[in-house]
């Protein structure tokens, strides 16, 4: 009975273990994250001025219009685009009065619906301005006006002479008047002939030579439609309404001959406008009314939970150092689906630089079995084709061999990469992993004896297919300055990437691209391994000379943490598509999963608090109830 008693006492704390494991987060159990997690919107909103262009609206918005259209081509992951936003946003906010003739849009070609988009408007880069005029239609050599600055005072004048020109050449019936005020006007009814019966003023802008002055007010005020704008670019013109060109540069003149001069605080478009305006406030004319756009149809429903992103973040908080597989894949599903099919034509050493890519990918990729047929038959077709081929095609084989082979991928989501600021981490942070990756499998497996075949691939891609052109550039630059060609072995490789990486990490800490939450160090950090660093130099936050880290001890950390047997497989959900893994790595891997180290140290608390109550139960049983040997022969012999 003793036993009995002791017996359930050790399997009651068991279960009590048990039981505590069970209770863990979902994300203690892997747990398989059955939805994407919030996409990442672009860099505009429905609260910005910017008119958001996708690949269902762009020709409705963009073609045979009677209004211009300025759009922004971007890249929502390239840095530069990012801090080029909040500067466009500003753009959309003082061009907001011109949105009749011309309204402020943008289209983001990271996303995989807008590919074709941006590959028949034949966007090397980011971020591209086009001003398309009205009644524009795309032909060979003609999709729309480049505007080759950023500086925003700039963008304004370019897109003024633009729109000045497709004054002179389009029949548009309610296009505004930019032509100068002819010299030949004499009188008030000659100044107001054939303006609408309700037009109470017209206003004279003083204009110098080479100046977009006044077809910049023009635009600001052209939904006042009780007055009229004209530019006056003579001088003995506008002497008629008392303006001089140097204290009085405005003249607002009634319908019954009154002319009233003003003068401005500053000699610009804004201090003009508001100028006037105050004049019009004392009138008590008014703007017409502006009608909000349904932007309903547009709001994103996405369904996603807030859970899910509190699940993955506490796992990778907890794993800092761990690679995920979701990662790899999400990499290698936004380049082959992405980035390489809304390229423009393949030829030369760009078509040179993706049969190198394919191939290593082909070699190294960690997909399932469906994943390595996809890889290893486009890698195929890519090298058929020796001369040139149109993105076009490469998209069409490989959409066609993703149906017969799908599924492929078997998360939908990033994990180690995910980012708690919009539009930060996520595809950039996963295509260093995949890199990195392959430079550890290429030194652990006898597949080549290049030791330059992960970089070249890499350098290749990043020069002709990253959509981030200020990265791209970044990157060549850094490859000639840390003499990427002369690595010798596969481990320098890996250690040439790793420096590499860290470079850029300390040029970007602190960027307004940066992730608070992921702040770009120096890594592996102190925590992650120790034995890297040497005793005398431990700040994560510099960047480190050589001769202070371990190296050795680094390349050993990286060639575990990209081992394939330890990438974790948190955040997957269909882990059938992958290749098995050993049974005794699986069992490690699960008990890996279910405790972290927390739970672990509770489970030991936990099962030395059941050894210390069983040691408790056999005292007190054993004193209560006394133990004596009960001699059975001496009654069968005392009967005989």
């Amino acid at each position: 009975m003793t036993v009995l008693k002791s017996s359930s006492a050790f399997l009651l704390c068991f279960l009590f273990v048990l039981t505590q494991a069970a209770l863990l987060p979902p994300n203690a159990h892997q747990a398989l994250i059955k939805h994407e997690l919030p996409a990442e919107l672009g860099l505009y909103n429905n609260s910005d001025k910017v008119k958001i262009l996708t690949d269902n609206n762009f020709n409705h918005e963009v073609l045979h219009r009677n209004c211009s259209i300025l759009v922004e081509f971007y890249n929502s992951y390239c840095g530069h685009c990012k801090r080029f936003a909040p500067l466009y946003k500003d753009l959309a906010v003082i061009l907001f009065g011109w949105r009749d003739i011309l309204p402020v849009s943008a289209i983001d070609c990271a996303a995989e619906e807008n590919n074709g988009i941006c590959r028949q408007y034949e966007i090397m880069g980011y971020p591209t301005l086009r001003y398309f005029g009205p009644g524009f239609t795309p032909s060979p050599g003609n999709y729309g006006k480049t505007i080759n600055t950023l500086e925003l005072k700039d963008v304004v004048i370019s897109l003024a002479r633009f729109i000045v020109a497709e004054n002179r050449t389009a029949n548009m019936t309610d296009w505004p008047d930019f032509q100068p005020l002819p010299e030949n006007i004499q009188t008030t009814n000659e100044l107001f002939e054939g303006l609408n019966s309700l037009c109470q003023y017209v206003i004279l802008i003083y204009e110098p030579e080479n100046s977009t002055l006044g077809v910049e007010v023009i635009l600001h005020l052209n939904r006042w439609t009780d007055i009229k704008v004209r530019r006056v670019v003579d001088l003995d013109s506008a002497a008629k309404y008392r303006i001089d060109g140097l204290q009085f540069k405005i003249a607002t003149v009634s319908r019954s001959g009154n002319v009233v001069p003003y003068s401005t605080l500053e000699n610009s478009a804004e201090s003009y406008v508001d100028t006037i305006k105050g004049f019009l406030n004392k009138q008590h004319i008014t703007e017409k009314p502006y009608i909000e756009p349904n932007t309903s149809s547009m709001s994103s429903n996405l369904g996603n939970s807030d859970n899910d992103l509190k699940n993955i973040l506490n796992e990778v908080k907890r794993n800092k150092h761990l690679v995920y597989q979701a990662d790899l894949e999400m990499a290698i599903y936004y380049i082959l689906y992405n980035e390489i099919p809304k390229t423009s034509n393949i030829n030369g050493e760009k078509l040179l630089a993706l049969q190198r890519f394919l191939s290593v990918l082909n070699r190294y990729n960690p997909l399932g079995s469906n994943g390595q047929k996809i890889i290893s038959k486009i890698y195929a077709f890519v090298m058929q084709n020796q001369r040139e081929m149109s993105s076009q095609e490469f998209e069409k084989k490989l959409k066609y061999l993703t149906e017969i082979n799908h599924p492929i991928f078997s998360s939908n989501s990033y994990v180690g990469c995910i980012a708690t600021k919009p539009n930060s981490r996520g595809y950039t942070c996963s295509l260093w992993q995949l890199f990195h990756y392959m430079t550890v499998q290429a030194a652990n497996l006898d597949k080549s004896q290049d030791p330059l075949e992960i970089l070249q691939a890499m350098h290749g891609y990043i020069k002709y297919y990253f959509g981030c052109t200020e990265c791209s550039e970044h990157f060549q630059n850094m490859a000639a300055n840390h003499k990427i060609w002369n690595t010798t072995t596969k481990d320098e490789a890996i250690l040439w990437l790793w420096t590499a990486h860290n470079e850029v990490n300390q040029r970007l800490a602190g960027d307004v691209t940066e992730d608070p939450n992921f702040p770009k160090v120096q890594f592996p950090t102190t925590s992650s391994c120790p034995l890297c660093h040497r005793e005398s130099y431990t700040k994560s936050t510099e960047t480190y000379p050589d001769n202070k880290w371990n190296k050795m001890k680094v390349l050993q950390f990286l060639k575990n943490i990209y081992n394939p047997e330890y990438i974790s497989r948190f955040g997957v959900t269909d882990e059938s598509l992958l290749q098995p893994i050993l049974e005794k790595l699986r069992r490690k891997r699960m008990i890996g999963n279910v405790f972290s180290d927390v739970d672990m140290r509770m489970g030991m608390l936990l099962y030395g608090f059941c050894i210390v109550m069983l040691m408790v139960a056999f005292k007190l049983f054993g004193l209560k109830g006394g133990y004596r040997k009960k001699s059975y022969g001496h009654d069968i012999l005392g009967k005989v």
